[in-house]
């Protein structure tokens, strides 16, 4: 069998055995260097910095701003409220959001003697209502427009409580009775200034009024997702929100 030939030349000895000339060692050494780096890289990734610690439920503004915030942080989310006046039900609405859906928010709202509203968030911030005679686009949204026709409608009662509630505080743990079944709740009371909007079926237009001094019962789950909300004003309004799956 032949073998291979020598190519080192006759006057010059052989490279001593487990000896590495100084180019292949700058290669391993670049080597060495890239998996150090790409495991720091990796480490980097793997221990992602923890979540900024949550209010307790006993900081009570604190705790339902965080639940208004996550809420409008969730890629969805579901409602149902009750409206009844002088202690007769006047309409009943549902309220929806989908991060990836077309629309992205409806809110419908069917009044006892009334008409069916629906307001529309196609995600363009372009608000649109119709109720039963073609869709209304007003050239300059009033704040009205904005405050119903906007996946911000979700939130915006526990937002009210937490920023105007100057007697919000928490008042007991409890068991609540939902449609998902029992769930554990913290029980929040106080008085806030409530908005509550509508819409005029003469002028086609919607509304927006502010009432204060609003006495309400919020509750919220311990991991602070909103259940339920009533609240009754003193001209003899009342709301009742149901919440829908805990936001995601």
């Amino acid at each position: 069998m032949s073998s291979l030939p020598d190519t080192v030349p006759e006057n010059e000895p052989a490279a001593p055995v487990g000896r590495l000339g100084w180019p292949m060692a700058l290669v391993l050494l670049a080597v060495c260097l890239a998996v150090a780096a790409s495991g720091w890289w990796v480490a980097r990734v793997v221990l992602k910095e923890p979540e900024p610690e949550r209010p307790s439920p006993e900081d009570a503004a604190a705790f339902v701003l965080d639940a208004a915030e996550r809420m409008e942080g969730a890629d969805s989310y579901a409602l149902s409220f009750t409206r009844l006046r002088e202690g007769r039900r006047v309409g009943e609405g549902t309220a929806s959001y989908d991060a990836s859906g077309n629309p992205r928010f409806e809110l419908s709202f069917t009044y006892a003697d009334g008409p069916e509203v629906y307001h529309y968030d196609l995600g363009d911030g372009v608000p649109i209502t119709t109720a039963g005679h073609g869709l209304q686009i007003p050239e300059e949204p009033s704040e009205a427009d904005r405050y119903l026709c906007s996946a911000m409608f979700g939130a915006a009662k526990l937002h009210e409580i937490a920023e105007t509630s100057a007697d919000l505080e928490l008042v007991g743990r409890e068991e609540l009775d939902t449609e998902a079944g029992a769930r554990a709740a913290l029980r929040y009371e106080g008085t806030f200034t409530a908005w509550v909007g509508g819409h005029d079926p003469e002028t086609g237009t919607n509304t927006l009024e502010s009432v204060e001094g609003v006495p309400f019962t919020l509750w919220l789950s311990p991991d602070g997702d909103p259940l339920r909300l009533a609240y009754g004003t003193p001209t003899g309004l009342e709301e009742l929100y149901e919440y829908g799956h805990p936001p995601v």
